[in-house]
């Protein structure tokens, strides 16, 4: 997509269930509870979005609107609270794919030396970097995908480093299921004036533009000096307002959470990503609903004194009655009739539904988890009935989550190890001698089950005693990170401890050989 035209609608109408999607989705991660009241109530409470589109009426609208939709009563108070579910979920996708970071080498055969290997971890393998993989995992996981993107500036760094920019600032275009192009944008409101800062990827070059419109429209696009966030660009680019990057390929990567089944016929959105929260937003609305409802009882609960109108202190006029809770004596109430008739203060205590509410909510969040792809051990509730679970029992329960990251983990394979080379690229044009250059990496995500060292120890010793494995496959399982040089030492290693520790053969215990023959004149 080319920069857009003058006073053009925006975002572009084409993605605009996307974004409408996004904003949903933003809502929940954050726990905006205003922002899910106006997207909710809408027109009076009917209109609703659905799949990114505004929808009115029907079973879809009535979920829709949920409890964030629902008007309160005039005259009431009603106690409604967000739990942060969505966020939770967010947070735990990331968190399994990269709290312990994916390590970034040299594919195959190829050829680099120490400088090259210390720019490649400096980009890829440092804390800098793992520190990027879980913030944009959090937010890949909650609007569906994100952009990576290297950036550099010399008076900040002196190495390209990788960054990248939520779906939702982000309009890319595919060909072949192939990124092609992708603009960037960021906003700045100044007023009811709308700055947008529209930054083009494409390969070779990348376009700065600066545009001044509304809320809906892009505007005119005016000087990169008309900002001071974008002033900076101005003396990077050429007349063209570009910058040419030096190579031949893309400098952004598309990285989705998950192919978007609901747009897959959409032409520009079919490549899109799906988001975590595809299909759990009426069971968010459910789980806030539920422990509103605790809360609710909560309140209720709390012991109450019904009290004849006698009994109430007049606090002047308009200005209503109050009854003092903490007074022990009542002195001097002249009140007709018998004794007792109807002045009897009345305690009045309802039932607080703790167990109901909380099976609720634990199923509620058992079929996000489901939906979402994980296991609830993953979440840590065992979800065990009773008795003690076995080790067979614990890995099966984790399989769920293992293959929803073992699919995630395809496609940042492929992004990552792609963008990382583009990164070291630049760096070795951006930055002469340094070690940056051309090369063809490989990202490599740690397994996440961890087996037991003692029982995994048990095993590779029934397995010896069995006669079923080598030394070397011992040694090799026991140290599976470890290349095949490693694995021989310390099976050399361990056959010279065991030689020096046998005791001597008896057959050969005190022998002496007969001498040598004395050579021949």
């Amino acid at each position: 997509m080319p920069m857009p035209a003058a006073n053009s609608p925006w975002p572009p109408p084409a993605w605009a269930p996307a974004y409408d999607q996004y904003a949903e989705n933003d809502a929940w991660l954050t726990g905006d509870v205003k922002k899910l009241q106006e997207l909710y109530r809408g027109n009076g409470g009917a209109t609703h979005m659905h799949n990114g589109q505004a929808r009115r009426g029907g079973l879809a609208g009535a979920m829709s609107t949920m409890i964030w939709g629902r008007p309160v009563p005039a005259g009431q108070q009603r106690t409604r609270l967000h739990v942060p579910i969505p966020a939770d979920l967010a947070t735990l996708a990331s968190d399994l794919q990269y709290s312990d970071p994916p390590e970034t080498g040299f594919a195959g055969d190829e050829k680099h030396d120490e400088k090259a290997q210390a720019r490649l971890d400096g980009l890829m393998n440092s804390d800098e970097a793992h520190a990027m993989f879980n913030s944009q995992g959090e937010i890949k996981s909650a609007l569906g995908a994100t952009v990576i993107i290297p950036r550099w500036d010399a008076e900040v760094e002196d190495h390209v480093w990788l960054d990248y920019a939520a779906a939702d600032a982000a309009v890319p275009v595919f060909r072949q299921r192939r990124l092609v192009e992708v603009t960037l944008w960021s906003e700045y409101l100044d007023g009811h004036v709308y700055w947008r800062h529209l930054e083009h990827h494409a390969p070779g070059a990348i376009e700065h533009a600066l545009f001044r419109g509304t809320q809906t429209n892009i505007g005119v696009r005016v000087p990169l000096q008309d900002r001071p966030e974008t002033e900076v660009y101005a003396s990077l680019v050429n007349s063209d307002s570009l910058m040419l990057t030096g190579i031949d390929r893309l400098t952004a990567g598309y990285l989705p959470n998950a192919p978007a089944w609901s747009w897959r016929k959409k032409g520009v959105l079919a490549d899109a990503g799906r988001s975590d929260f595809n299909q759990c937003i009426p069971l968010f609305g459910a789980m806030d609903e539920a422990f509103s409802s605790w809360m609710r009882d909560l309140k209720l609960g709390a012991g109450k004194l019904i009290v004849p109108e006698a009994y109430l202190r007049s606090l002047g006029p308009g200005a209503g009655a109050a009854f003092d809770t903490y007074q022990e004596l009542f002195l001097g109430l002249n009140t007709p009739g018998k004794a007792g008739d109807g002045m009897d203060l009345t305690p009045q205590q309802f039932a607080i539904r703790v167990e109901e509410h909380e099976q609720t909510m634990r199923g509620i969040m058992r079929e996000i988890l489901r939906k979402a792809g994980y296991s609830p051990s993953s979440w840590g509730d065992p979800d065990q009935k009773g008795g003690q679970a076995t080790a067979t029992e614990i890995d099966s329960r984790a399989e769920q989550t293992e293959r929803t990251r073992a699919k995630k983990n395809l496609y940042d394979r492929r992004v990552l190890s792609r963008m990382g080379s583009v990164a070291l690229e630049l760096d070795g044009l951006l930055f002469p001698g340094k070690g940056g250059g051309r090369y063809d990496l490989n990202v490599a995500f740690p397994d996440l089950s961890r087996t037991d060292p003692k029982e995994e120890a048990e095993t590779i010793g029934i397995l010896k005693l069995a006669g079923a494995i080598s030394q070397w496959q011992a040694v090799k399982r026991a140290n599976p990170e470890w290349d095949d040089d490693q694995v021989q030492e310390e099976v050399d290693r361990i056959l010279e401890e065991k030689s020096q520790a046998a005791p001597p053969d008896p057959i050969m215990f005190g022998r002496v050989d007969d001498e040598p023959d004395e050579p021949e004149e």
